[in-house]
């Protein structure tokens, strides 16, 4: 397949604090580590397709600083176009502060830099070759007008949409409308359709919800409980696999970048869902985000000792 997916999001850097607990209100702790990392949802999602196998171009900003010279090196390694690797000549690059916990349980802030400066004349002025690209992947750690434009530029082009609607907000119809394949984990969905989660049948009724507001598949992610799929001719429940949890915080994005590799390669869903579900158990057993993306071949390997999954 000569088709590319087009990943447009966010780039940051990752400050991780491991901790030996979740501190209080008032409450000074001493971290018992520090590390950094590349992270952001966007990049964490683009690498991983790259490093399944599919062709992808992704569409950032960086700041003017020596984060984003970094950042945009190590992008060239990847194998990422520059072209699509933007810069903000005022702002600076992304960064997150990661609280990790002795469990892998993180707590995570954001301080967007650049990535707010990912604007939709950047997608008019420079736009990318649509007519080669066949799935359309963003989020909504950059302005919702350009995840906006994003969306109607794929449909206008007839591209597969997915949207991972995190960090959670209310959205339109319009916009959901749009997507194709809405990705949310359990709190987001609950924020999105307004419905607290207490029991399976809150979270069937969140899949009906969404699917009226105009949303055509959905995913919601349940961590250590696996997932949940609806749209209008089938309603999967996917348990997790049992892994060694070190780090849960780029899970969501591997678990994203394997569902949008399988959807590109035109697999059934259930495989999809499978490969994803991998894909998100395998980054958790490793610390830190870019860092724990898998590789075909980890993935390969992972099935092989998993075959009774």
């Amino acid at each position: 397949m000569n088709k590319k997916i087009l990943v447009i999001g966010t780039s940051n850097i990752d400050f991780i604090f491991r901790v030996p607990h979740f501190h209080q209100v008032g409450e000074t702790i001493v971290a018992e580590v520090m590390t950094t990392a590349f992270g952001g949802k966007g990049a964490n999602q683009a690498i991983t397709i790259k490093q399944l196998g599919s062709k992808v171009i992704f569409l950032t900003k960086l700041g003017n600083d020596v984060y984003g010279e970094q950042y945009k090196k190590y992008f060239l390694k990847k194998g990422m176009d520059a072209k699509w690797i933007l810069k903000d000549k005022k702002l600076p690059t992304g960064m997150a502060i990661i609280e990790l916990s002795p469990k892998g349980e993180n707590r995570i802030m954001v301080s967007p830099g650049a990535n707010h400066s990912l604007l939709p004349k950047d997608l008019i002025k420079n736009p990318p070759p649509w007519k080669e690209i066949n799935l359309f992947l963003t989020q909504l750690e950059i302005p919702l007008e350009t995840v906006s434009t994003g969306l109607e530029l794929a449909q206008t082009y007839g591209v597969i949409t997915i949207l991972n609607p995190s960090p959670g907000q209310r959205l339109s119809s319009r916009i959901l409308s749009m997507v194709d394949f809405l990705i949310p984990n359990e709190t987001e969905a609950e924020i999105i359709s307004g419905i607290k989660i207490r029991k399976d049948k809150d979270i069937e009724k969140i899949g009906n919800i969404l699917m009226e507001m105009g949303s055509r598949n959905i995913v919601v992610t349940l961590g250590e409980k696996g997932l949940f799929f609806k749209n209008q001719d089938e309603t999967i429940w996917m348990e997790a696999f049992k892994v060694d949890v070190k780090d849960t915080t780029a899970a969501g994005d591997a678990f994203i970048g394997a569902f949008a590799h399988g959807i590109h390669k035109g697999w059934p869903i259930r495989e999809v869902l499978k490969f994803a579900n991998a894909s998100g158990a395998l980054a958790t057993t490793k610390i830190g985000a870019q860092p724990s993306l898998p590789m075909k071949k980890d993935l390969d390997d992972f099935f092989l000792n998993n075959l009774k999954y």
